[in-house]
C-alpha cells in the first residue's frame, strides 16, 4: 500500500515480465535447434528401408599349376525387408590399387540373389571355366600379364554401401591365395582404373 492507502501493483509486473521472456527464449530456442536438425537430418539422406543384405565372398583357387587361374564368387541376396532399389547399393572390391566396383541394373526384390564373377587366367585366354561368358555384365576376365599385374597385398577389401545415405552396410578384410592382378591387359599399355560390372 501506498501513502494513499491504494494498493500497489508495481511487484505483479516483474514476474509477467519474467515469463513472457522465459517463453520468448524457449520459442527462439526451439526453432534454431529445429532448423539445426533438420539440416542434420538433410545431409545423411534416406536410410535403407530394406531389412537386410548378405554379401559373400568365395574364392576358388588354382586346381592345377599350369592353368594359373582363379576365380572369385561375389553373391548379393536381398534377405528380407523391402525390395531393393538399383541405384541404391553399390560393392567395392579392392585389392592393393586396383578395384572393380560392382552395382545393381535391377531392383533386388526380397528371397532374391544376384552375382558376380572375376576370373583370371594365363594370356593365352584357354583357361577361362566353361561356364563363364566372358561378354556377360556380371563377369570380368583377367588376364595374368606380368609381374606388374600383381598387387603385393594378399587380401582384398570387400565394402558395400548404401548410395542414398552414404552408409557403409558391410565391410571386410579377406585373405586371398595369390597376389593376382583384377584388370585386364598389358600394364605397359593400359592404367590400372576403376571398372564397373553389375550384379546379375
Amino acid at each position: 500500500m501506498d501513502h494513499t492507502g491504494r494498493p500497489s501493483d508495481d511487484r505483479a509486473i516483474s514476474p509477467v515480465v519474467g515469463v513472457i521472456l522465459l517463453v520468448a527464449i524457449t520459442v527462439i530456442l526451439a526453432a534454431t535447434f529445429g532448423v539445426f536438425a533438420y539440416g542434420v537430418t538433410d545431409d545423411i539422406g534416406e536410410r535403407p528401408a530394406f531389412a537386410g543384405l548378405e554379401l559373400t565372398f568365395e574364392e576358388a583357387s588354382a586346381s592345377a599349376s599350369e592353368y594359373k587361374e582363379f576365380r572369385w564368387e561375389l553373391t548379393l541376396t536381398n534377405v528380407a525387408g523391402d525390395t531393393v532399389r538399383a541405384d541404391e547399393i553399390v560393392v567395392y572390391l579392392d585389392h592393393g590399387d586396383q578395384r572393380v566396383t560392382g552395382t545393381l541394373n535391377r531392383s533386388l526384390r526380397p528371397g532374391e540373389t544376384v552375382s558376380l564373377t572375376v576370373v583370371h587366367n594365363n594370356q593365352d585366354g584357354t583357361t577361362i571355366p566353361d561356364d563363364v561368358e566372358c561378354a556377360d555384365v556380371n563377369v570380368a576376365c583377367r588376364l595374368a600379364g606380368d609381374t606388374g599385374n600383381y598387387p603385393d597385398a594378399d587380401q582384398i577389401r570387400l565394402q558395400m554401401i548404401h548410395e542414398p545415405s552414404g552408409s557403409i552396410l558391410y565391410r571386410e578384410q579377406i585373405g586371398i591365395s595369390g597376389n593376382y592382378g583384377i584388370f585386364n591387359g598389358n600394364p605397359d599399355d593400359i592404367d590400372i582404373t576403376d571398372e564397373t560390372l553389375s550384379f546379375a
